[in-house]
């Protein structure tokens, strides 16, 4: 599910897998808060491009701003407001050389936003939304696996990209013979960078079935449950069409 602030430019992506194949059974780009729905609750687990939570530090610096109780040396320097304004698993992005965009403040906040709404119909309709990954919903990030998988992992954002996104449609299908995708649904990848986001994040939550993706360390597992956590693959993207029946 690669979740945009508003329907239209929201894709998602249902990969059945059985044995050591696997179908792209649907992709489709413009999809509303019942398809989402529908869509994580028929699934075994939805990677989804999109913060699951804030920072907790941030979350702590609003109430205390709202108190006037607010420190001036919290945030008269970036690495202070740093510390803010990232959760702990972008921080750990960070470090390992990746850009992750912060929910604080940055516009991806609306689609967050978005997140937190469907996150609680599920939750109350008793589907486990673990934000750690460990439930019906993992946090993904495609640029990130992108680059684990030796993909490109920039510059195939926007239409004046589109030739360099046929290039990685082109080489992420050829990493991946086992995924069988129509020939529609190669022509909407091509052209949808946000169709083509979604496909990534199916291949997550596969990884994430197998556990094949970084873990929070045992000492950020409370934090991630409530902040969210970025689920990065740490093995070959070949390596996901293992024997193990799931749907992602």
């Amino acid at each position: 599910m690669d979740l945009a602030a508003a329907p239209a430019a929201t894709a998602t992506a249902t990969v059945q897998w059985s044995g050591g194949e696997a179908w792209l059974v649907s992709l489709r780009l413009g999809a509303d808060d019942v398809a989402l729905l529908d869509l994580v609750r028929g699934a075994t687990r939805t990677g989804i491009d999109c913060p699951l939570g804030w920072p907790a530090a941030f979350v702590d610096f609003l109430d205390r701003q709202r108190r006037g109780a607010v420190r001036l040396d919290e945030v008269d320097s970036v690495p202070a407001r740093r510390a803010i304004v990232y959760r702990r698993t972008d921080l750990v992005c960070l470090a390992g050389g990746d850009r992750p965009l912060s929910v604080a403040a940055d516009r991806i906040a609306h689609p967050a936003l978005r997140a937190a709404g469907l996150l609680a119909v599920l939750a109350g309709q008793g589907v486990d939304v673990n934000r750690a990954g460990h439930g019906a919903v993992v946090e993904t990030y495609p640029a990130a696996a992108l680059r684990r998988w030796g993909l490109p992992s920039r510059t195939y954002k926007r239409a004046a990209n589109g030739p360099a996104r046929r290039l990685l449609v082109d080489g992420l299908l050829t990493a991946v013979p086992w995924l069988e995708v129509g020939r529609a649904d190669r022509e909407l990848l091509e052209r949808s960078d946000d169709a083509l986001d979604a496909v990534i994040c199916a291949l997550v939550a596969r990884a994430s079935l197998l556990g094949a993706v970084r873990e929070p360390a045992p000492a950020d597992a409370d934090l991630a449950a409530v902040e969210g956590w970025i689920a990065v693959p740490t093995g070959r993207l070949g390596d996901l069409a293992s024997p193990r029946p799931a749907a992602s």
